[in-house]
């Protein structure tokens, strides 16, 4: 009996914040970005030479290795993810202030750096050590050059 008593006392103590009638929030559940549709938006873009390229922007990188956006650019600052080779064009605002253009990425760039973050187990994961993950950031440099280097090949 007093068993039901304290059971009964204590029922809603995960509801409520301790010494209030406000509702504590409910928990939120730790979302899983899908990788499957990174490449849904490609820009065409016309290179020198005339040979059209298939470009991702920064947001296609971000989906393809399950990040968010500023998660991508904060691991470009801090250089653990080398930068975009390509660019779009600086643009001024209404202001005279100037305006980086957008990053792009060509499909073998995303698909490199996916397959070395599987390669490497961190697709997805919560949090990525750097310290302990410096030969990642060199093998995708490494990758990124290389198909830059390829791409210059072939235009010859």
């Amino acid at each position: 009996m007093e068993n039901e008593f304290i059971d009964d006392l204590f029922a809603d103590v995960d509801k409520f914040y301790p010494g209030s009638k406000r509702k504590r929030r409910e928990p939120k559940q730790q979302e899983i970005i899908s990788t499957a549709g990174w490449d849904a938006k490609p820009y065409i873009k016309t290179l020198p030479n005339g040979l059209d390229v298939e470009m991702f922007t920064i947001g296609a990188l971000a989906n393809a290795l399950g990040r968010p956006i500023p998660t991508i650019r904060l691991w470009m600052k801090e250089g653990n993810l080398p930068h975009s080779p390509y660019r779009l064009p600086t643009k001024k605002d209404v202001h005279g202030n100037d305006h980086a253009g957008r990053r792009l990425y060509t499909r073998p760039m995303i698909e490199v750096a996916m397959e070395l973050f599987t390669r490497a187990g961190l697709m997805n994961g919560r949090r990525i050590e750097w310290s302990q993950n410096r030969q990642l950031s060199k093998e995708i440099d490494e990758a990124w050059s290389n198909l830059r280097e390829a791409d210059k090949l072939s235009k010859e």
